[in-house]
């Protein structure tokens, strides 16, 4: 049996637990007497836009697969194929129950127009998901496969095809009750991935190429509050997410080659946790160590004091002492650095 679903865009916007590390137009105005060189500045521009590219992508599918899970996997809404196909996803499962394993989800994207922190990429392709349950007593903890066949990104002037396996295997999920007054609802993930990106550029007729290679494990906490709550009121209670409460932490290591060839890591020295201003995902914490070549660098980010609804990203070549700051950019150009 198979179940389709066309959503639009307006009902996408949502969607519990997407977690984007956030974004913005311009570089910012920080920086220390001793910058960085350009190609310096560029090479981890370009690897701070791959993560967050990475992350924005995976975050938005397990989101919109949580939201599948806890709907039972019962696709509602059917609309014709033919119909215009486009700004859409049409989602398919073949075992829409809550007892039949695996089951393979296939997100299909027909210039689906996304948008977070003031800039928009659009979508294009197809991403098949296997979903196993190893524990059949606790429907939660499943593990997903989830395979990218030229799965198309674009943003800016820049077009990003990515191909590649990812698993996610939920390990633990804990659930915890202050009375009736508020919920907590932890979730730890291990996540591995191999991935390939082919990086295009309007106006360029070269294309840059990078692999990444994670091992990661994400913990995130989501609250909820008894917007009804009275004591002893055991039949007016209704629980609200609190999104602004919820935080998204990462630790773990990410390995590949670079668009030149050179192979590098990236290790979460200190956790990175995501917290949410007015809206706007943020790193509001966190440091990694960047080794490529030769070159070590250390990378922290904070919520900018100036733009609390951005990331403020500071770049320190641990060679030299030089540093640089900008904050993040979701959309930014990928740009040649030799």
């Amino acid at each position: 049996m198979e179940t389709r679903k066309f959503i639009l865009k307006p009902f996408l916007f949502i969607i519990a637990g997407a977690l984007f590390l956030s974004s913005c137009k311009k570089e910012s105005s920080t920086s220390t007497e001793n910058p960085l060189t350009s190609q310096q500045t560029i090479q981890v521009q370009n690897s701070d836009a791959q993560d967050a590219i990475a992350e924005k992508t995976e975050e938005d599918i397990d989101s919109k697969l949580d939201e599948l899970q806890n709907n039972n996997y019962a696709v509602a809404g059917m609309r014709s194929y033919l119909s215009n196909l486009t700004d859409t996803v049409v989602i398919t499962v073949d075992h829409p129950d809550t007892t039949t394993f695996p089951k393979v989800v296939t997100l299909t994207y027909y210039s689906y127009r996304d948008s977070s922190a003031n800039e928009t990429i659009i979508k294009n392709g197809k991403i098949t998901v296997t979903v196993t349950s190893a524990n059949p007593t606790h429907r939660k903890l499943i593990s997903r496969a989830f395979i990218f066949n030229n799965f198309a990104l674009t943003t800016d002037s820049t077009t990003i095809i990515l191909n590649g396996t990812r698993e996610v295997n939920r390990q633990k999920e804990t659930v915890r009750f202050n009375g009736l007054q508020s919920v907590r609802i932890s979730v730890t993930d291990n996540i591995t991935a191999a991935t390939t990106w082919a990086v295009a550029t309007t106006g360029k007729t070269d294309t840059l190429r990078f692999t990444r290679n994670v091992n990661k494990v994400r913990t995130a906490v989501s609250h909820f509050r008894n917007a009804f709550y009275r004591p002893g009121d055991l039949l007016h209670f209704f629980f609200r997410h609190i999104a602004s409460s919820d935080t998204i932490t990462y630790t773990g290591t990410v390995t590949g080659v670079n668009e030149k060839s050179n192979n590098y890591s990236k290790a979460i020295t200190s956790p990175l946790t995501v917290t949410e201003f007015r809206g706007s995902l943020v790193v509001s914490s966190g440091t990694i160590t960047y080794v490529v070549g030769t070159d070590s660098y250390e990378i922290t980010f904070k919520m900018d004091p100036l733009h609390k609804h951005f990331t403020l990203v500071t770049i320190t070549n641990n060679l030299t002492g030089k540093s640089k700051s900008f904050d993040r950019r979701f959309g930014r150009i990928f740009r040649r650095w030799w």
